[in-house]
């Protein structure tokens, strides 16, 4: 399709100048017909001006106080008790129980059956009063670690440990993480004398206090000792070496 000469030739010359638009002015005014002044305009807080808004402040602020107001609350069960033994809790909700295991009954030594709050106590605690080696390290190396998770000090003894998380930690003076359990028939002992050398009232392990005796025991059951009569032996063992 060919367009037309006149066409291509004013489309070749590019757009001209748009003429201007016919105004009647008045011939006696010599200015424009009005002029505008900015000046600031107050109204009262309970002018009509501001209702709009007011509205949707209003249900606005409704809104978000229904959501805070409104606290879910916890599913109800009929009442039950704490499933482990020995334990006599009674809940009405699973959310109370589930705390109440995870604080009491998540981290149980199966040593000694006490609770910790965490798994990282836990590990601490079967460390230094169950594991055979602890005392023996000990004597060569720094074995006590803070107990503060995440921490990786570690001390000669529980005492300097104690220092540590007292001064570094803000933890409590009276904060004492190896307090011996009391049993039945048994006394806590703090220094502890044998073979092995002294040991200070901070470094008191749980470990028996009288040498185990191998009683008769029927055929197919195994013959148990403490965790001292086989340290002993193997410290009487390295001493004779070293002699």
């Amino acid at each position: 399709m060919q367009l037309p000469p006149a066409l291509r030739a004013r489309l070749a010359a590019g757009p001209g100048t748009a003429e201007p638009l016919p105004v009647a002015r008045d011939p006696a005014a010599e200015a424009a017909p009005f002029r505008f002044a900015a000046r600031p305009v107050r109204f009262p807080r309970e002018h009509e001006f501001f209702e709009d808004g007011d509205v949707q402040r209003h249900l606005y602020l409704q809104d978000v106080l229904l959501q805070v107001a409104d606290v879910p609350e916890k599913p109800r069960v009929p009442a039950f008790t704490c499933q482990v033994a020995g334990c006599c809790q009674v809940f009405d909700a699973l959310g109370d129980y589930e705390h109440h295991y995870h604080t009491l009954h998540g981290n149980v030594c199966s040593f000694c059956k006490r609770a910790f709050p965490s798994g990282h106590l836990l590990d601490a605690h079967i460390l230094e009063w169950h594991d055979s080696l602890f005392q023996i390290l000990s004597e060569r190396q720094d074995m006590y670690q803070c107990l503060v998770e995440g921490c990786t000090e570690k001390f000669k003894t529980s005492r300097d440990r104690k220092d540590h998380m007292v001064r570094m930690h803000l933890y409590p003076v009276d904060f004492r993480f190896d307090k011996p359990k009391k049993r039945a028939g048994t006394q806590a002992s703090a220094d502890v004398q044998g073979n092995s050398g002294e040991r200070s009232e901070g470094d008191a392990m749980e470990i028996c206090t009288e040498p185990a005796v191998a009683s008769p025991a029927p055929v197919g059951e195994r013959r148990t000792y403490s965790h001292r009569s086989v340290l002993d032996l193997f410290l009487q063992h390295v001493r004779s070496k070293c002699v």
